[in-house]
């Protein structure tokens, strides 16, 4: 049961967004975070739980409303846990995502001295070509969860995926026909068609003048509008060497855009199955200076018998191990580019290369994949 002291309202003014997507404000008895408070609001607000020890509150009535703010554009906003700032016009959604970037490099990362992070945005709808949806065959629901909970929205459309996949939500019955026991399929928008997890089917996404082999089980960037400028950040940042490790190489994106630069690289990628996907993509691209291994980036550094020049990483949300950091360090590259979907790891493990092994940060860079939401890709460069 609920207590009493959870039900209360109180009124909160907002400092400023913090990573996660909450607002930080400060009462008489210490910080506390808000859901759905702009900074420089002003909102009377009731306690819905905690987080490590600090209260969290949700905006319920706002007595002082910032000139940022703006109606949402979804009818399951607030109910469907896919989207949380819809209520921010996109302009500051960006400048809260650089912020927020800086705040968490200084206070994660104990880093000061870094380049101002470029903002790389496009279309803030339509946007997504790959997408996880929860399924219930039973009462044939397909959809986002909802915020918190295992509830399955039942969603007819949504307006941040493109416009491929939304047909495919509108007949969604021919999903159910199938014989499948999962209660979630995955979907890649490959332009000509959509793969599923739940099929066999390949398909091909163009990005410049590459083609890339994919199925839906494939890891690949969501925002159709935002990879090629990062593929192009990240090859701009490459320099003209003899060897480049790709780690969590996926289906060889990056190497392929670097290769015009490498004389031979070699994409790591624990996926087995991704990892010859990556391979076929090298041959079928004409890529002969690139070969992919399906092998952990803890076993592979340890056992491929190659000096990195420059090392390209690109890791799940959980960062680097211990292990893959000692290892990188081991190999000592001359430049490290590190993109990432979680600045929170990603700055913890910059502490570590900036702070112990003596690497600079040339260029820092956030990527606005995920608009209306307070996911931030992020890419930094580092030099020794």
């Amino acid at each position: 049961m609920v207590g009493r002291k959870i039900l209360e309202n109180i009124k909160l003014s907002c400092e400023k967004m913090l990573f996660g997507g909450l607002g930080l404000c400060r009462t008489e008895n210490g910080v506390v975070f808000a859901e759905g408070l702009l900074p420089n609001e002003t909102a009377e607000c009731l306690q819905i739980g905690k987080s490590g020890g600090i209260s969290i509150f949700k905006a319920q009535k706002i007595l002082e409303k910032s000139p940022f703010r703006r109606e949402h554009f979804c009818k399951y906003f607030g109910i469907c846990g896919g989207c949380d700032w819809q209520f921010m016009e996109y302009d500051f959604q960006r400048l809260c995502k650089k912020e927020i970037f800086e705040d968490v490099m200084r206070r994660i990362g104990k880093i000061h001295d870094f380049a101002e992070p470029q903002i790389f945005f496009a279309d803030e709808k339509n946007y997504r070509i790959r997408v996880k949806f929860s399924l219930d065959k039973k009462v044939k629901k397909i959809g986002f969860l909802s915020k918190k909970s295992h509830k399955i929205i039942d969603v007819e459309t949504c307006p941040l995926v493109s416009q491929n996949i939304n047909s495919f939500l509108e007949n969604k019955n021919r999903i159910f026909e199938q014989n499948f026991n999962s209660k979630e399929i995955k979907l890649i928008d490959c332009g000509s068609q959509t793969v599923s997890s739940l099929d066999k089917k390949t398909g091909e996404i163009g990005v410049g003048k590459y083609k890339f082999e994919v199925d839906g089980n494939s890891f690949f960037q969501a925002n159709k509008f935002i990879t090629p400028t990062m593929v192009d950040w990240c090859e701009d940042n490459v320099f003209e060497c003899e060897n480049l490790f790709d780690i969590y190489g996926g289906v060889g994106l990056f190497s392929a855009f670097c290769s015009k630069k490498v004389k031979n690289i070699t994409l790591l990628e624990i996926d087995e199955i991704m990892a010859k996907t990556a391979q076929r993509n090298f041959d079928k691209n004409k890529i002969k200076s690139a070969k992919a291994f399906g092998l952990s980036a803890e076993k592979s550094i340890k056992s491929i018998n190659v000096k990195p020049d420059c090392v390209i990483i690109d890791p799940p949300r959980i960062g680097l191990s211990k292990e893959v950091r000692n290892g990188i360090n081991s190999l000592s590259p001359q430049k490290i580019i590190y993109i990432s979907c979680d600045i929170s790891t990603q700055c913890r493990d910059c502490n570590f290369f900036v702070n112990e092994c003596g690497y600079k940060i040339e260029k820092t860079a956030v990527f606005d994949c995920y608009p209306n939401t307070f996911h931030i890709e992020s890419g930094v460069v580092l030099a020794k």
